[in-house]
C-alpha cells in the first residue's frame, strides 16, 4: 500500500528500495582486482538501513 510504502522509506536514509543492480555492483568490485585487498570484510548494501537507531536492538 502507499501507507507501508512511506512508513517503510523513513527507515531508509538514502530514499528508495535497493535494486539488484545494487547488490551486483558491490559483487562485481568484489570480484575484481580493485578489491584485491579486501578482507574479512562486512559490507552493507542497505541505503543506509542500519543506521536506523531502532534496529541497534532488534528493531
Amino acid at each position: 500500500t502507499p501507507e507501508a510504502y512511506t512508513g517503510l522509506m523513513t527507515l531508509v536514509p538514502y530514499g528508495r528500495i535497493g535494486e539488484p543492480e545494487d547488490i551486483a555492483r558491490i559483487a562485481v568490485w568484489l570480484a575484481s582486482d580493485e578489491a584485491d585487498y579486501v578482507t574479512g570484510a562486512t559490507l552493507f548494501v542497505d541505503g543506509g538501513t542500519t543506521l536506523y537507531p531502532g534496529f541497534a536492538h532488534g528493531g
